[in-house]
Order: structure tokens, then sequence, then C-alpha cells
């Protein structure tokens, strides 16, 4: 459990370094669990049915971030948040849009189930309350029983271009995009006034907590956060997501205020540009993969974001590059969040932060 000292001395080096842009000893630093990045293996038993139904979302089943991997922690003195979330495994706006969620040993899958693109103009949206009422249920459950040191975080919500490539398929939605852009507009918009419900209910029912509010990517902001996403358009040129969705992801940020932020992966970050452009983003969290190019590729990017934004560096591969990408980058702005597979423990981690700063 983190010391209320602790917690205290995080948020102000958030506010500061990371919300203010403000020069500080060094930017926040968070070292996560690397387990926490697979919440299918929150559940106490294994699933024994081939469909995930509202039911079986609860907390007698399933274990919190908290329980599962926060609260052992070896790294005491980074500035993570711990934090809870209704169970990230299940692919919430997608199953409160019609997919049945298919249970498999390391995850969850929407199932597609619209065949033709104009059914898109048809379907109702949402398509199944009971997901939307059991989301409501588990964020008033984490917030009524939340340890002293620790956040209510908005679960994983993907953005209208993932929703819709789930209901479609994601071929369909590939072909979708040429073939029948007005239609997956149509159903882009009524998407994102879900995910708006959602963000409401959320933030109505979660108070602020030493003046501000906690996210999965262990950070505090000093008002209502979430990180918006749109995964598949890493598959596509970023004009697409320019012309179909970018103005989906402006209203949500217009709606919610100035601490919205963005997620991308280094395997297809290509439209950051085109995030960057949405009148008051707060900034982009950019996830380095082991699989995608090295650090020293992304530092060019990196380097016009942070001076034009902020950005939560989440280094899950090109580890060893950490030290000399630091060295080319701007601090103020920038979170840096490690896996614990490569910052095993308090030593490790004071070792990191004198090396370094």
């Amino acid at each position: 459990m983190k010391t209320d000292s602790q917690l205290e001395a995080s948020i102000e080096r958030f506010q500061r370094g990371f919300w203010n842009r403000q020069t500080v000893d060094r930017p926040p630093i968070g070292v996560v669990p690397d387990r926490v990045w697979s919440p299918i293996g929150f559940r106490r038993e294994p699933l024994q049915k081939p469909y995930l139904e509202p039911a079986g979302v609860n907390r007698a089943e399933v274990r919190t971030e908290y329980e599962d991997c926060g609260a052992g922690r070896r790294v005491i003195s980074d500035d993570w948040i711990p934090f809870v979330a209704a169970w990230r495994a299940v692919p919430w706006l997608e199953a409160m849009c019609g997919c049945r969620v298919h249970c498999a040993s390391g995850s969850f899958a929407p199932e597609r189930y619209i065949s033709e693109p104009a059914e898109l103009v048809t379907a109702p949206i949402p398509a199944n309350e009971e997901w939307f009422e059991r989301l409501r249920t588990e964020t008033a459950a984490l917030a009524a029983d939340l340890p002293a040191d620790c956040w209510v975080s908005t679960t994983i919500l993907r953005g209208c271009s993932d929703v819709l490539a789930a209901m479609r398929g994601l071929s369909e939605f590939c072909l979708d995009m040429s073939d029948a852009p007005a239609m997956l507009e149509a159903a882009a918009a009524r998407v994102n006034e879900l995910h708006w419900r959602v963000l409401r209910m959320h933030f109505e029912t979660i108070q602020p907590k030493l003046g501000g509010y906690g996210h999965i990517f262990g950070f505090w902001a000093p008002g209502p956060a979430t990180v918006l996403q749109e995964d598949v358009m890493g598959l596509c040129a970023p004009g697409r997501y320019r012309d179909l969705f970018q103005r989906y992801n402006a209203e949500l940020v217009a709606r919610l205020g100035p601490y919205t932020l963005f997620h991308l992966h280094s395997t297809g970050y290509r439209h950051y540009r085109h995030v960057l452009e949405i009148p008051g983003i707060a900034g982009l969290q950019l996830t380095v993969e082991e699989s995608g190019p090295p650090l020293a590729e992304l530092v060019p990017a990196l380097r016009a974001i942070l001076e034009r934004s902020r950005l939560i560096l989440q280094v899950d591969g090109h580890f060893g590059e950490v030290p000399a990408a630091l060295r080319a980058l701007p601090t103020e702005g920038l979170y840096l969040l490690l896996s614990d597979k490569f910052v095993p423990d308090e030593k490790a981690y004071l070792n990191f932060v004198r090396d370094n700063f």
C-alpha cells in the first residue's frame, strides 16, 4: 500500500511535470505489473461456457487489478497510481452494440453479426442494455469498496472504428471504408453517443479522490480523464482516420474536457498527427512494442509530440534503448511507464532513476 505522502508527491509530479508541462526533477515514472495487461487471468475459476453473459462479470468471480497484481508490487517509490476498473477483458462497447462475447483461453472476442453494410443503418445501438447495466453495477461496487491508495478508472472502451470492425468483421469493415463510408459514419455517430453515455455514467458514479481521478495507465488527473483509442486505424492510411473517425473523437474530447488522451501502438501510429489536430486533446499515449520499430526510429515522432502536447510513453519492448531516447527528448509533459519485466524491484527502479535523471 502506498502512503499518503508517497501519493501526494506523485500527484504533485503529475500536476507540475505532466499536466502543467513544467521542468521538474524528473518526469513521473510508473512501473506497471506486466500481468495487469492480461485481465483474462483475473478470473477466479476458468469459464465453462462458450459465451460470456453479463451476469458472469462480478466481484465474486473476477479479481480486481488491486487484488490480482497491485497490492504485492515490489516497486514502491515510483509514481504509478493504483487503480481498479470494471473487468477490462470484456469488450464492453462491442457487447452493448450486439456482439456476443466469445470465450477463449487467452481472451474474449466480440463476435461479428452484421452481414451487410446497410444493416449498420438500422442496427439498434445499444442492442443489449444488460451490458450497460452490468457496467454501471460493477463501477458502483468498485467505488463502494475502494482501498485507501486506489482510484476507480474507466474500463477499456474502444473507439467507434474498433466497434464497427467487431460488428462487421475486420475484412468487411476495411472494404466498407471504400464501398460504404456513409453507412459507417451513420453507425459511428450512434456508437459515439453510446460511448459518451458510458463515460457520463462513470463520472456521475465516481467522485474525485485527493483532488482528482486515476486511470488504467497509472496516472492521476485533476479532472475527469480517459484515453480514447481507434486501434484498427493503425492498419489503415492515416487519411482514413482523418476523414471518417477523427470528428467522433473530437466530440468526446469536447464533451469530457481537457484531460482526455489518445492511445496508440508503435506498430500502427501513423495517424498520430491527425490526433494531435483534435481541439483540446490532452496528449497521446504510445505503447512501444517489441514487434514494432526500435525507439531510435520513434524519437523524431516522440519529440514532435512533446513539443506540441503531452506523451505517456509506455515501454513494453526495446527497453535497452530508453536511456538514449530520454537524452533526445524533452521531459516536460512526459510520463514514462515501464513494465516490471524490465524493472522488477525497488533496487532496479532506484538504479534506473539514478542513471537517467
